[in-house]
């Protein structure tokens, strides 16, 4: 009887635990379709949800280095630096906004206010004459605030700008003056007319550039929001006023300067020039001979020593500077 009966009670309890087992993956699979049902696609995750996800991903970017990449979600650190200095200023005109940009755009184009550069100038790395953009001269200088008067019933902005330059650049007072402008913002309805003029007594031209302010600064701030959501189309404002104002400058100032714009034909050691025209031949060189001067003087050099098949003399790199 003993052993009947464990066999009955073994026999009733394997039932009893797979019974069990089933009730657990039972609930195993419930769990699975719960956390099936939670899962969402990305069309069914709500908008707020999606913006949020995307402040997230822009978040974990890099800042861009200048105005022209400037986006919604994240601007370059000088545009902020300077425009957290002007957030209280809700009165603000547009016109003036705009000019702010403008004096955004002239840092990166290697220009700064004068009182600026007089007080940082120990702390600002030189500019080679090739280049015009260096990330940390503009971030120092964007903290400080930008310098400017308004006059005419607050319809016209004026700012005294000096360009940087190397370290080697000479210091003379002639020289220095060369390097000072004037910026001067004008609005004329819903235009802002902006001139970059040399400083006088020069007699070189300036250039100048019609902007239409609504269409790049909006009329309403928006709340609880930073002051460059206003900002519109600063990629193709960044391009017009360096193509039409500051890189212009730029490059007249150093011609001014007999500095050469590198890269260029007319910015090489004076030693390659024989390395680069002992490969063309006569008619090539007559060609090169037209372009000025200063070519003129190294082709017809290198085809008369080419003929003799000798080097050139120490006399053609002293005199190379003074065909």
């Amino acid at each position: 009887m003993s052993d009947a009966k464990s066999e009955i009670e073994g026999f009733i309890a394997i039932p009893t635990t797979s019974g069990e087992q089933q009730q657990q993956q039972h609930q195993q699979n419930e769990q699975q379709v719960v956390g099936t049902k939670d899962i969402k696609t990305p069309d069914q995750v709500g908008k707020k949800q999606r913006a949020r996800l995307i402040e997230e991903k822009s978040a974990q970017e890099p800042n861009p280095l200048i105005l022209e990449h400037a986006t919604l979600q994240s601007v370059p650190q000088h545009m902020e630096k300077l425009l957290n200095q002007y957030q209280e200023c809700h009165k603000m005109p547009a016109a003036e906004w705009l000019h702010l940009l403008t004096y955004l755009v002239a840092l990166e184009s290697g220009f700064v206010e004068e009182e600026t550069f007089a007080q940082k100038r120990h702390l600002i790395e030189p500019v080679p004459s090739f280049s015009s953009f260096h990330a940390l001269n503009v971030r120092l200088l964007s903290e400080q605030p930008a310098k400017y008067s308004v006059c005419f019933n607050d319809t016209a902005y004026v700012m005294r700008l000096r360009t940087l330059l190397d370290k080697h650049a000479p210091e003379e007072s002639s020289l220095v003056s060369a390097l000072q402008s004037r910026l001067m913002a004008i609005t004329l309805g819903d235009q802002l007319m902006i001139t970059l003029s040399p400083a006088p007594p020069s007699k070189q031209p300036g250039y100048s550039i019609s902007l239409s302010i609504g269409r790049y600064v909006l009329n309403v701030q928006a709340k609880n929001k930073p002051i460059y959501h206003r900002f519109r189309k600063l990629d193709e404002l960044s391009y017009q006023l360096k193509q039409h104002l500051f890189h212009p400058m730029r490059s007249q100032q150093l011609m001014q300067m007999d500095m050469k714009l590198q890269p260029s034909l007319l910015g090489l050691p004076d030693d390659l020039y024989f390395e680069i025209f002992r490969y063309l031949d006569k008619s090539q060189l007559n060609v090169v001979a037209r372009v000025n001067r200063h070519l003129h003087f190294y082709s017809k050099e290198v085809a008369r020593k080419s003929v003799k098949g000798g080097k050139l003399s120490s006399g053609f790199y002293r005199n190379c500077w003074n065909p």
